[in-house]
């Protein structure tokens, strides 16, 4: 496809990042500084102009043959104008339009826009599942599938698990193990797998599934009293959420007008004005006795310094967003695991856009990690077998079958047949060796 990209800010620069491997990117930019650096960093075409100009618009889009719009400037009220335009000219460009206030939505089939993404909602809904799974240190959602991939930790209050058999373990019905990621090994083989304390066990399955699973290894503290740093979009609907779950949740926020709106919007909600950040306030706050902190500041340096607080107050687990793509090391430094990136989501939801609902492509955070579906045909050498005769590639995992629109979580004696979906989980795996054993080609591109 022919796309092109307004704006190239960390969202920006991340979507044509991930989409310029195998589509014709180009990039309107009219920040000099910006549109160099994707100039020299990734392969695509850059144009040093006001991407909001009409003018503009019309040309690149009839010059560059564009088949998709991705508008990802950082004023919500020009992503939406960029669009509108976009399909004024051409009116079978596809438009997706970033939208941080929830004030800006609109209906999408009427005025333009195919599509709106909205990170701060998304972001909410992730941290919000994260404080709620106790043992998960990260999570997406599979939205068209009804699933979701959890990463769970195990620590040494996890005596549920360690030094199990993960075939021993008494596995939810609706979910199943896909990895177990130890210091810097994907082990995808792991049905005799011993569990060790600092393993990482990544799971597939229903949103019941997963909170069984995180229920099964032992809830050490349940997720009853929970901190939020900031009142913006993100910290206020993250609130919305966990108190419609019935926790206890104080927000802190420093504007006072701020406040005095999150008071009338809340019923059990405790809004506290003052810095997220001042060690006497919090620790006057007792928030070291709190389960759950959530850094959702729209300034990455008060999120960390708000979880390193909460580290050293004794804050259970600690979990944070973070916008600019620098500070992704710098979390990983400090050991703060539980960390969303703004542009990551924003990536991800833009790329899952752009492929079939059915192909529930997932790009995950470790290099060479996969998943994706395949559909089975008679050509399919895994047609009437069962899944502990199966000969897999190094480096895959068969994770689900759908089968008649339901999820089959496989154990050894599952037959696979013509007409099923299969999820696949990769790591660093042979393509080649998996299209000859699936009959068909599988096209992992976004």
């Amino acid at each position: 496809m022919n796309i092109i990209i307004v704006g190239a800010g960390s969202v920006g620069f991340t979507v044509a990042e991930v989409l310029s491997p195998v589509h014709d990117v180009l990039i309107i930019e009219d920040d000099i500084a910006k549109a160099e650096t994707v100039k020299g960093l990734l392969n695509v075409s850059v144009l040093h102009e006001d991407g909001a100009s009409p003018k503009v618009l019309e040309g690149a889009i009839i010059r560059h043959q564009a088949d998709v719009m991705i508008c990802t400037t950082s004023r919500d009220e020009e992503n939406l104008f960029i669009a509108m335009i976009s399909k004024r000219i051409k009116s079978t460009i596809r438009t997706i339009a970033k939208i941080r206030d929830p004030d800006y939505f609109i209906n999408t089939s009427s005025d333009g826009v195919d599509q709106i993404i909205s990170p701060e909602l998304i972001t909410s809904n992730k941290i919000a599942t994260l404080a709620l799974l106790e043992n998960s240190v990260d999570y997406e959602a599979i939205e068209s599938m009804n699933m979701g991939l959890a990463t769970f930790e195990v620590t040494e209050e996890h005596t549920n698990v360690i030094g199990r058999v993960v075939i021993n373990l008494k596995l939810p019905e609706e979910c199943t193990v896909v990895a177990i990621y130890r210091n810097d090994d994907v082990i995808l083989n792991n049905e005799t797998t011993e569990l060790h304390m600092g393993d990482k066990i990544c799971v597939l399955g229903s949103p019941k599934g997963i909170t069984e699973f995180n229920q099964m290894m032992g809830v050490v503290h349940e997720a009853g009293e929970i901190v939020i740093m900031g009142g913006g979009i993100a910290g206020s609907y993250t609130a919305k959420i966990l108190e419609s779950k019935k926790r206890y949740i104080k927000l802190f926020e420093p504007n006072a007008e701020r406040c005095r709106k999150l008071v009338r919007d809340f019923n059990n909600v405790i809004v506290v004005n003052g810095s997220c950040v001042d060690p006497h306030l919090l620790r006057s706050e007792n928030i070291g006795r709190a389960d759950v902190l959530i850094a959702s500041t729209d300034v990455d340096e008060t999120n960390l310094l708000a979880c390193l607080m909460g580290m050293k107050l004794g804050v259970k687990k600690i979990i944070s967003r973070y916008s600019m793509v620098e500070y992704e090391d710098i979390f990983d430094f400090t050991g703060i695991e539980t960390t969303i990136g703004y542009h990551r989501v924003v990536a991800n939801e833009i790329t899952k856009t752009l492929i079939s609902d059915e192909q529930a492509i997932l790009r995950m955070k470790k290099e060479g990690e996969l998943f994706f579906s395949v559909n089975l045909d008679s050509r399919s050498k895994i047609c009437d077998e069962h899944l502990g005769d199966i000969r897999l590639p190094e480096g895959a995992r068969i994770a689900c079958i759908i089968r008649d629109e339901k999820a089959i979580y496989p154990r050894m004696d599952t037959q696979f047949k013509s007409g099923d979906k299969v999820l696949v989980f990769t790591y660093n795996v042979n393509i080649t060796k998996l299209e000859k054993l699936f009959g068909t080609t599988i096209n992992i591109n976004v």
